[in-house]
């Protein structure tokens, strides 16, 4: 599946593409801890696998965005890099109005990483105030597979949910042999729900206090099979999604 990439191609081609589209994808991940079975760069290697996927099939400009995100409660592990909000926001806000200044009039966020929503609510908010003429939408990769999944996996840091999109992109970097200390699944489960929970939810310090070795869940069904029925679907979820908000807001 052929996606254009702004990175990989000439300045002409961009402008071309711009002028004629002016849809434009933007991946956000972050880098931290993901147990001893998958890299650092999980979240970032996700969100990259399913925005070339929904870029291609929305015939869009994917746009590069840096690999680290918000994610101050996996600080405790080291290798975990993490932006302050206010970096974070302004980081996004230059790549937006770089595009916006040459074209760009829907900017379409795909997101992986949790910890990176209010500062992308937030940025996307000042944005859309600032450019009226453009419309702004972001979807939650994690949270459509989680929902198209939710028979066989919940939302697990590091489990079946997070290995698939890796195993389906990566799977040199996945390491399923070294996954021996799942955190106990009933604390985890606990925490995660109180964490989630809308009417009235703790600020999480350190991820160490929901999952003890930094991960958990079951990863019984992993398979490459899956994994690219994973990419595929959540891709093409996303997708919907997308198109059903630009339509019902640009009919609006």
């Amino acid at each position: 599946m052929n996606c254009m990439k702004l990175i990989e191609m000439t300045q002409p081609e961009v402008e071309r593409q711009l002028s004629d589209n002016g849809l434009i994808v933007i991946p956000t991940g972050s880098v931290e801890q993901h147990g001893p079975h998958l890299p650092m760069g999980t979240d970032h290697y996700a969100i990259e696998a399913i925005a070339e996927r929904v870029a291609a099939k929305l015939g869009a400009l994917l746009v590069p965005f840096p690999a680290v995100g918000v994610t101050p409660f996996h600080m405790s592990f080291a290798g975990t890099i993490s932006l302050k909000n206010d970096t974070f926001m302004n980081l996004f806000k230059d790549i937006c109005h770089s595009l916006i200044g040459h074209g760009a009039r829907q900017a379409v966020v795909v997101n992986w990483h949790e910890g990176n929503t209010p500062a992308l609510n937030t940025a996307c908010m000042d944005l859309q105030i600032e450019y009226p003429e453009v419309l702004f939408v972001i979807s939650q990769a994690c949270y459509v597979g989680q929902q198209l999944y939710r028979d066989i996996s919940d939302l697990t840091h590091a489990g079946l949910l997070e290995v698939l999109p890796v195993l389906g992109y990566r799977p040199d970097l996945v390491h399923l042999e070294k996954a021996t200390n799942p955190s106990p699944t009933a604390q985890a489960q606990k925490m995660d729900t109180l964490r989630r929970r809308r009417e009235a939810h703790p600020i999480i310090p350190d991820i160490r206090m929901m999952y003890e070795t930094g991960w958990y869940g079951d990863l019984s069904k992993a398979s490459e099979s899956l994994a690219e029925q994973f990419l595929e679907s959540v891709s093409e979820a996303v997708v919907d999604g997308v198109r059903d908000s630009i339509e019902k807001m640009t009919n609006t």
